[in-house]
């Protein structure tokens, strides 16, 4: 079996109302060797990443789940400039078990980095597509933690078109959604639509919001957090149409591309973790006991 010749980055998972953090045993994912018929030769896994990792409850077993997709980079060593050959794999982690398994990969991987964890009653949803650059089609992509399959759904086309608009998917009041806005981002326009039950309905419209360059999703009033030019974070009031700049620096010590917005219930389930460190840990209020998101 083909190791990896470096070391693989740890994950957790954190319960903000425990207190308690779990680090995840290490990657279940088998390295097997890659053939090349091009080549005609044996390649060397020069990297291994994860991404699109979702959380999600699986109420069938009464059990929490952490899915992520695993991206496998093998090259031919013996090649000065070798080109990269890559293998797609999928595991999903169980707190009840304490251990990952590897499950069959889909034919569509996600495509993007998502507005959160995209987990709505049960199932994981992330965006995907087919076809070529002009001739693309947008998907979702859906995982349910309970029977442990993928489905795909189509995006309506009246929603927007790719390259003219931006597609992303986010939870709205409990039910999943995409916001559609403009490629051209000088004065910002924002388009949600919810789907129940596989009909899509349009909530609202918002109109040129001068500056905005990002949305980062939904709190449970229904204000849309937003990134701006000068890469500060705004809360939009659907109902007043008030923009508020409000003071989270979050961006100062991260990559700013990687900021996302998680919604968060409380939670007293154990994980069996070990106890945060305060000194790591920044709570900072947004707003008021008397008026919270």
């Amino acid at each position: 079996m083909q190791r990896s010749r470096f070391e693989l980055p740890e994950a957790a998972i954190w319960n903000p109302s425990t207190r308690e953090f779990k680090i995840l045993p290490p990657s279940s994912i088998q390295h097997p060797p890659y053939f090349s018929p091009f080549e005609e030769t044996y390649l060397t896994l020069d990297n291994v990443s994860f991404d699109n990792a979702a959380f999600g409850f699986d109420s069938k077993n009464d059990d929490y789940k952490v899915i992520r997709f695993v991206d496998l980079t093998f090259v031919n060593s013996e090649e000065e400039n070798p080109h990269p050959h890559f293998m797609d794999q999928v595991e999903l982690y169980s707190l009840r078990s304490n251990s990952w398994k590897e499950i069959p990969s889909p034919d569509y991987t996600p495509t993007c980095t998502t507005l959160g964890n995209n987990y709505v009653d049960g199932i994981c949803y992330w965006k995907t597509k087919t076809g070529a650059y002009l001739d693309f089609r947008g998907l979702i992509l859906s995982f349910d933690m309970g029977n442990e399959k993928f489905s795909i759904l189509p995006i309506p086309e009246f929603v927007g078109s790719f390259p003219e608009y931006y597609v992303d998917l986010l939870v709205f009041n409990g039910s999943l959604g995409d916001i559609v806005y403009p490629s051209q981002r000088i004065d910002t326009s924002f388009d949600l639509w919810v789907t129940s039950e596989g009909v899509w309905t349009k909530q609202f419209n918002i109109k040129s919001i001068s500056g905005v360059v990002y949305p980062l999703g939904f709190g449970k009033n229904g204000d849309l957090f937003l990134r701006d030019t000068n890469d500060e974070v705004l809360l939009f009031d659907a109902s007043t149409l008030e923009i508020k700049k409000l003071e989270i620096n979050t961006y100062l010590d991260h990559f700013r591309f990687a900021i996302s917005l998680h919604a968060y219930l409380e939670s007293l389930v154990r994980i069996n973790g070990i106890q945060e460190v305060e000194k790591y840990v920044i709570r900072q209020p947004t707003r008021n006991a008397s008026n919270e998101y």
